[in-house]
């Protein structure tokens, strides 16, 4: 769930985090498109003329090396082990045009944490004491401990699967730094209305992990406000367990609609056991497993699924490009540089953390110091890397600054493609003010793609 310029409410789905919705902020300015100049100004984008002297660490004449920790083995890699792609594929792509201000973004370590929670500060010690490195563009893990990034000033960029990046001002979470669940309640109240508008009654799954948990006791009180049958929850549903009493209790208390705040193994096993049970008429909104390798290999069992997503839907690339030039950026220079990750979710939040910090640089010109790329990444208030609702990095530090419209796009599944759902005229994004009980459709904010 992104949320006020995109300030994402991550869900901890035992060893996934996802995405809600998506929701635009208002009071923006100026915009920052994918390649394009900075609205925050600050030099031109390429390698004429000889770059500026810097003292920074990590960097030289010609290069800002950075580096990244992640989940790249183990049972958690799989949801994780793409963003740093991602990262890669914005610097493979903006290095091509000549880097930034006369300078080339090179991964200079990318560290795996395996998954286990004891080996992050130390991978972080190592690319701050050894490596030298000048940012961290590219933290994916479910362990992120942001004390020594903090402690050090480190421009620090990354996905948000563990609610701890609000507040320090050098951490900057793909989408917004803080969590709001409550933001989501006036679109999924929405889309219950859309999908089962007589009669709905709403079954909600939780994982017993507080993101999880939280998420869909926070849909359950929004819900409940608008008057809307909830007629059974389970927030504590064990990772890796059997979903199938869930399953039958919902069938059996009528469940028509139902909303899942677990990781993507998990709902297809509520699918699964759907399926064994003859229960498969039920309208269902999942929070995790729109890519496309998933409906490739479940394609029976996704029918009658929509997904509330951040970023501008991935066939606009073939049936609205000239309206999405940013994504047809991003689906380019990911088949160039990492095919195998085109159409992942995550590899997204990688290159849009990118372009973030590349615009930062951008915009801190000649005065290439930590400070001052934390400094320029804090005034940009209409971020997009054309793909998403505008991020206001002016309140996206704190979420008593969130404000509507929140914004999302929608998809769902048809056969075996995600096509974009309640959509008019290949618009990507439906915005919602703060009403719960009789959501209202506003319209996006100035600079949301497509709009």
């Amino acid at each position: 769930m992104q949320i006020g310029g995109r300030v994402a409410a991550a869900i901890l789905t035992g060893s996934l985090a996802v995405a809600a919705a998506a929701c635009g902020s208002s009071g923006s300015s100026g915009s920052a498109q994918t390649g394009t100049t900075s609205s925050t100004g600050g030099g031109s984008t390429g390698t004429s003329g000889t770059a500026a002297p810097s003292n920074a660490p990590g960097v030289t004449a010609t290069e800002i090396r950075v580096g990244a920790i992640s989940t790249l083995t183990g049972t958690l890699a799989s949801n994780f082990e793409s963003l740093v792609p991602g990262v890669e594929a914005y610097f493979d792509y903006v290095n091509a045009k000549g880097g930034i201000n006369g300078r080339k973004l090179v991964m200079a370590n990318s560290l795996d944490d395996g998954g286990n929670p004891s080996q992050f500060n130390q991978l972080a010690q190592t690319l701050i004491n050894q490596d030298h490195v000048f940012a961290v563009v590219g933290v994916a893990t479910a362990f992120f401990s942001p004390n020594i990034f903090q402690e050090n000033g480190i421009p620090t960029y990354g996905y948000d699967v563990t609610g701890n990046w609000s507040g320090a001002p050098n951490l900057f979470a793909a989408g917004g730094s803080v969590q709001c669940t409550k933001c989501g309640e006036p679109e999924f109240n929405w889309w219950v209305h859309q999908v089962q508008p007589r009669n709905a009654n709403v079954g909600l799954l939780a994982l017993g992990f507080a993101s999880s948990a939280n998420s869909c006791k926070s849909f359950n009180e929004g819900l409940t406000q608008a008057g809307i049958k909830v007629g059974f929850t389970d927030f504590n549903v064990p990772y890796g367990g059997n979903p199938a009493p869930d399953v039958k209790r919902m069938q059996q208390a009528g469940v028509n609609t139902f909303i899942s705040c677990m990781d993507v193994n998990s709902n297809i096993a509520v699918a699964r056991a759907m399926k064994q049970y003859g229960y498969t008429s039920v309208k269902s909104l999942w929070l995790n497993g729109n890519d496309q390798p998933t409906l490739d290999q479940y394609q029976d069992l996704m029918q009658n699924v929509w997904f509330s997503i951040a970023h501008v839907p991935f066939s606009y690339a073939t049936t609205a490009p000239s309206r999405y030039p940013g994504l047809v950026t991003y689906i380019n220079a990911m088949k160039k540089y990492q095919p195998k990750w085109t159409l992942d979710e995550v590899a997204l939040q990688g290159w849009e953390s990118a372009a973030l910090f590349a615009q930062a640089v951008k915009a801190a010109g000649s005065n290439l110091t930590q400070a001052n790329v934390v400094a320029e990444t804090n005034k940009i208030t209409n971020f997009t890397a054309g793909l998403f609702a505008p991020v206001n990095w002016t309140e996206a530090h704190d979420v008593n600054l969130v404000k509507p419209p929140y914004c999302a796009a929608w998809i769902q599944v048809q056969g075996d493609k995600f096509v974009p759902a309640f959509n008019k005229d290949n618009g990507a994004f439906l915005c919602f003010g703060p009403d719960v009980v009789h959501p209202t459709m506003v319209t996006p904010p100035a600079g949301t793609p497509g709009a």
